[in-house]
């Protein structure tokens, strides 16, 4: 006579390892899209972000944050009108890059001004922005 619980167990083996399997598949993708940029655009697509990134700091670091916020304003709208062009090249890489900004964005922008985190996302940024830059 058959144990029903390793017939119980032996039914749901297949169902369990599909379930570990997929959770493993969607961990692999989150730390991909965590870690670092790949390098996958040209020197002429990441050059305009990292000069208006340099200059919101240069701003940010000598304390004039009308002129801050508008280069802040200027990269985030060059970011946003590139979006189409970038985005197909490398999902993960565009994302790790946007979700840099926007939290300079949200550190500088926002009625919580915070500039040590805006210029920690900044630097952040201009490195990333270098990261995905083909040598």
């Amino acid at each position: 006579m058959k144990n029903p619980s390793n017939t119980m167990i032996n039914k749901l083996l297949p169902s369990f390892a599909l379930l570990i399997l997929a959770l493993s598949l969607n961990n692999l993708q989150a730390k991909k899209e965590e870690g670092s940029p790949a390098q996958v655009y040209t020197a002429s697509e990441t050059a305009e972000f990292k000069t208006l990134a340099t200059a919101t700091l240069d701003a940010l670091n000598a304390g004039k944050k009308e002129e801050m916020v508008t280069k802040l304003t200027d990269l985030e709208t060059a970011w946003d009108a590139k979006e189409s062009d970038l985005k197909p090249k490398d999902e993960a890489t565009w994302t790790i890059i946007d979700k840099t900004l926007d939290k300079g964005i949200s550190s500088l922008r926002s009625s919580k001004y915070k500039p040590e985190k805006g210029k920690a996302a900044l630097e952040s940024l201009i490195s990333e922005l270098t990261s995905a830059t083909k040598q």
